[in-house]
C-alpha cells in the first residue's frame, strides 16, 4: 500500500485524485462492494426517491470517497493545510471558553480524517480510535492522524485519557453514527431505530462538558470546510441516564440534518443499523 501511494504521489494531484475516484467508483460501484448495502439503505431511508437519483447518489459517495482517500494520502501536507477553512469558529471559541473541555460530536460524514488539522488551527484535539487487526496499517495511519499533534485515545481503555483532556480544555472528537449493538440504546436514526452509545450523554452530564456538533465537509476539489453549529450544552441537568436519550436526540438531529442536506457525503455503506436489524425488516 505504502509502495502504491508513492507511486500515485509522483504523479499531479489532479492525475492522482481521479485515478483514486475511478478506482472507487470501479471496485465500489461497478464490482459491488458494500453496493448491496448502501442501496438498501438509502432506499429505505429515500423511499421517495427516484432510481435514477439513488443511483447517482451512490456513484457520488463512492466518489467522495476515492477523494478523501486521496486527500488524506496523497495531498501535499502544504496544500492539504491551505485547503481546509473552518467555518463558523465562533461556535468553536464560545465552547473553548468555557474551560471544561469540549466534546466534538461528529460522524462518518465528509473527510473526517481531516481534523488531523486541528492543532494547526489552535484547535487541540484527540481523537478516539479503535485499534485495526493489522497492526503495520493501524500505526501508519496513527502516525498520519498525529502528525500535527493530534492525540490518539485507544477506545479500549480511554475513559481515563478523555477526561485528562477535558482537564487540559482541550476537545475529544467522536463519531456519534456509529453502531453500539445489544449494548447501546436504542432510539430513531434517519426514521429506522438504531443502537446508540450514550457515553457522549452520559460524558457531557456528568463532567459539565459542552457537545459541539461540527463536520468536515469535502470541496469538489479534495478540500475540507470543517462546518460547526452551536453547542449543546445543559450544566443545569443531572448526571441521570432518564436524560441521555433527550441529549442524544438533540445531537442526532444536527447529524441527521447533515445527511439529508449532504446525502453523498455520509458513508452509507456502513452498517448503522446492524444493532436492531432495522434494516433487514420488509
Amino acid at each position: 500500500m505504502r509502495g502504491l501511494l508513492l507511486l500515485l504521489r509522483l504523479l499531479p494531484w489532479s492525475v492522482a485524485k481521479s485515478i483514486c475516484q475511478g478506482l472507487f467508483v470501479i471496485i465500489g460501484y461497478h464490482l459491488g462492494i458494500r453496493r448491496a448495502v448502501a442501496e438498501t439503505q438509502i432506499s429505505k431511508v429515500y423511499p421517495e426517491w427516484e432510481p435514477r437519483r439513488r443511483r447517482q447518489v451512490l456513484k457520488e459517495l463512492y466518489r467522495n470517497m476515492g477523494l478523501s482517500i486521496a486527500s488524506i494520502y496523497l495531498m501535499k501536507e502544504e496544500s492539504m493545510l491551505s485547503s481546509c477553512q473552518v467555518i463558523n469558529r465562533e461556535h468553536v471559541d464560545a465552547a473553548y471558553s468555557l474551560g471544561r473541555g469540549v466534546i466534538l460530536a461528529t460522524a462518518h460524514l465528509g473527510n473526517w480524517e481531516a481534523a488531523r488539522v486541528f492543532p494547526t488551527k489552535n484547535m487541540p484535539v484527540s481523537v478516539i480510535v479503535r485499534r485495526q487487526r493489522n497492526r503495520l496499517f493501524d500505526d501508519f495511519n496513527n502516525r498520519v492522524r498525529s502528525r500535527h499533534g493530534v492525540g490518539i485515545i485507544d477506545m479500549r481503555r480511554g475513559l481515563r485519557d478523555i477526561i485528562a483532556e477535558f482537564q487540559k480544555n482541550h476537545m475529544v472528537a467522536i463519531l456519534m453514527d456509529q453502531n453500539a449493538g445489544k449494548s447501546g440504546h436504542v432510539m430513531d436514526f434517519l426514521g429506522f431505530p438504531a443502537s446508540h452509545w450514550v457515553g457522549v450523554a452520559k460524558l457531557s452530564l456528568r463532567y459539565k462538558v459542552p457537545i459541539l456538533p461540527g463536520f468536515a465537509l469535502l470541496t469538489p476539489g479534495g478540500g475540507t470546510r470543517f462546518t460547526f453549529e452551536p453547542m449543546i450544552y445543559h450544566p443545569d441537568w443531572e448526571d441521570d441516564e432518564s436524560l441521555y436519550p433527550a441529549l442524544l436526540k438533540e445531537v442526532n438531529q444536527v447529524i441527521e440534518d447533515y445527511i439529508h442536506r449532504y446525502p453523498s457525503q455520509w458513508f452509507w455503506v456502513h452498517k448503522r443499523w446492524k444493532g436492531t436489524g432495522a434494516m433487514e425488516r420488509d
